[in-house]
């Protein structure tokens, strides 16, 4: 502000400060110094000067910061000096490419309002009653009683004139009407139940069909208030209901597409839980049928038909195993038996499912070892059996070499209780 003792002139353009200046309203003495005239051209340099003091106070000129100083006002610091070069814009924050959309909800829309606990109106009559024609008068006054007072913003008088009006004549439009103004006073519900009286009344009430559209709207029925809205401008557009259905629209198309969404998840988890249970089944399938095969060992004790092997090249059928280790064979020293079960390669032959069943099978028919002759685990297996048994290239060989059974002799050279021993005497 200038100090009013101060003699001002006009410039040809206005001296604008950027800042705040005040003064104590002192009385001073007229000062000697005049506003000297100035040119157009001296004008225009004070204004740039001035101008260009608004951007960075550092540009302002000695001689106008002295007169903000005198003059009680403050200059603001210069900015910063950034070397003469001006800094790069700032990037704008990009979006990212696979944002979601934030589904919008009913507590984010201030206008939805819970629905009212008042008591119901008064409906009118199913069947209007015949009126005579002072009665038609009275109501036709009522009516234009009720839209003044619909206008001017008077609801509850304009409901009680409607339902006046409803209960000696009910009519679609006044039904229609006073569910108009009960959405004037958030009373939706109120207002939903007069539409759906007009729409039974008249099932192509547009005013209807777009008044509950309105009124499931204020409640945060997005889906009925998008198919009354539609129905009701698809008889009767008007502008205004048009930009309450925009708004419909947008919520309910968010709405709906974030429970598609979940809906999407939701099949997904359970996709993956049924996988899931069905990986387990099987898993526990596998291990039921593995188990009675490895269990059955039972220490060595389940072989039980070694004892029928009857030869194995010269091995004198190895006595009677009868279930090896804890079998209490008597035929068998103990060395012999300790060297089996401290063979690890012997101990997971005799674990494999297909070599047990071999074993088996020429216990009870020793002429089956020949068709077993070119199986290279039925082979190592009897190989280091006849290895520890010190036959095998002995009395008369690997039986397997001339394709015949096992040979006639047993552990003649083992124990001293048992003679020669045939394939019968086995048996």
């Amino acid at each position: 502000t200038v100090p009013p003792h101060l003699p001002t002139r006009p410039l040809g353009r206005p001296f604008v400060w950027s800042f705040r200046c005040t003064h104590n309203n002192k009385k001073h003495p007229a000062s000697a110094n005049t506003m000297p005239a100035l040119t157009s051209e001296e004008i225009l340099v004070v204004a740039k000067a001035v101008q260009a003091s608004r951007a960075d106070s550092g540009d302002c000129p000695k001689c106008l910061v002295g007169l903000v100083e005198q003059w009680g006002g403050t200059v603001p610091p210069p900015r910063p000096k950034t070397g003469g070069t001006v800094p790069p814009p700032k990037p704008k924050a990009t979006p990212p490419a696979h944002s979601e959309p934030t589904v919008p909800t009913d507590e984010t829309d201030p206008e939805v309002v819970p629905p009212e606990t008042d008591a119901p109106v008064a409906m009118g009559p199913d069947v209007a009653p015949e009126l005579s024609e002072a009665e038609e008068d009275q109501l036709s006054e009522l009516k234009q009683k009720a839209t003044q007072e619909l206008s001017s913003g008077n609801f509850a008088n304009a409901v009680e004139l409607f339902t006046k009006i409803l209960l000696k004549a009910p009519s679609p439009l006044v039904y229609a009407k006073r569910a108009e103004t009960f959405v004037k006073q958030k009373r939706n519900t109120a207002a939903i139940r007069d539409c759906d009286a007009a729409i039974a009344m008249n099932p192509d009430s547009a005013k209807a069909f777009k008044t509950r559209g309105v009124a499931h709207r204020f409640l945060g029925n997005w889906e009925a208030a998008a198919m009354d809205l539609a129905k009701g401008l698809s008889i009767d557009f008007d502008t205004d209901t048009c930009a309450v259905q925009k708004v419909v629209n947008e919520r309910y198309q968010a709405i709906r597409a974030g429970k598609l969404k979940k809906d999407a998840m939701r099949r997904d988890a359970e996709k993956q839980e049924r996988e899931r249970r069905v990986a387990d089944a099987a898993r526990q399938r596998d291990a039921a049928a593995a188990g009675p095969g490895m269990g059955g060992m039972g220490g060595m004790g389940g072989m039980g038909g070694m004892g029928g092997m009857g030869g194995m090249g010269g091995m004198g059928g190895m006595g009677d195993m009868g279930g090896m280790p804890g079998s209490g064979a008597p035929n068998i020293p103990p060395e012999m038996l300790s060297k089996i079960m401290s063979d690890p390669s012997l101990m997971a032959a005799m674990t494999n499912p297909k070599v047990m069943a071999a074993l088996q099978e020429c216990m009870t028919n020793p002429a089956a070892f020949a068709k077993y002759s070119d199986d290279p685990e039925i082979m190592a297996l009897v190989t280091k059996l006849g290895g520890l048994m010190g036959v095998i290239g002995g009395a008369g060989g690997n039986p397997f070499d001339r394709g015949q059974g096992p040979s006639a002799s047993g552990f003649e050279d083992v124990t001293d209780d048992v003679q020669s021993a045939s394939v019968e005497d086995v048996d």
